[in-house]
């Protein structure tokens, strides 16, 4: 914990000064949605009115599904610990972006069959323990919903729901393993049914 926080940067000028060499910035929570925004943006620039960027299962959607003349449709994938896929829900998705943070791709179980989310407790240092399995947050861009998701993961369910409260344009669906590691979801912010 001693190289981990934003206080142990800042900015003179241009230059980006570090309190210790070993601090490091990671811009894994936010690059995905950066890079489809930055797409997106570029596409719209250039007068595309209609399209779809996926890089990684972050998404933005503009216009409509030229080829099906309709909305876009987009999968909400059903939580798997053994790497397949598969589609729990779909959803239509209209000028907006969707990311998706989970525990259940990138983990690890100790000796004593405890599973370790690849997510950062902030303020413990370690790998995350919950219960959530999958967050996907719908915001106007990408990197804002990429970053929401991955800050979810870490936050547990009680926390997400009292920031909801204050943040009602951000739509939000969990999965989460219950008491009886049965999976069950919760939507959020008039998050899309269907």
């Amino acid at each position: 914990m001693q190289y981990v926080g934003y206080g142990k940067t800042f900015r003179n000028n241009n230059t980006i000064i570090k309190s210790n060499p070993n601090v490091y910035l990671e811009f894994n929570a936010i690059a995905k949605g950066y890079a489809v925004d930055v797409i997106g943006r570029y596409l719209e620039s250039n007068s595309v009115n209609n399209y779809l960027v996926e890089i990684g299962g972050e998404i933005r959607v503009k216009g409509i599904n030229y080829d099906k003349q309709s909305a876009w449709k987009i999968g909400v994938e059903e939580p798997n610990f053994e790497g397949i896929q598969s589609i729990l829900k779909s959803i239509t998705l209209s000028d907006k972006a969707m990311a998706t943070s989970g525990t259940y791709r990138k983990f690890k179980i100790d000796e004593n069959g405890n599973r370790y989310a690849h997510i950062i407790d902030t303020e413990t240092g370690y790998p995350s323990k919950t219960n959530l399995l999958s967050i996907s947050v719908i915001a106007n861009d990408c990197m804002t919903a990429d970053a929401y998701a991955t800050a979810f993961n870490a936050m547990g369910i009680k926390k997400v729901k009292t920031f909801l409260k204050k943040h009602s344009d951000l739509k939000v669906f969990l999965i989460f393993e219950n008491e009886n590691q049965e999976f069950e979801t919760l939507g959020l912010n008039g998050f899309p049914e269907y």
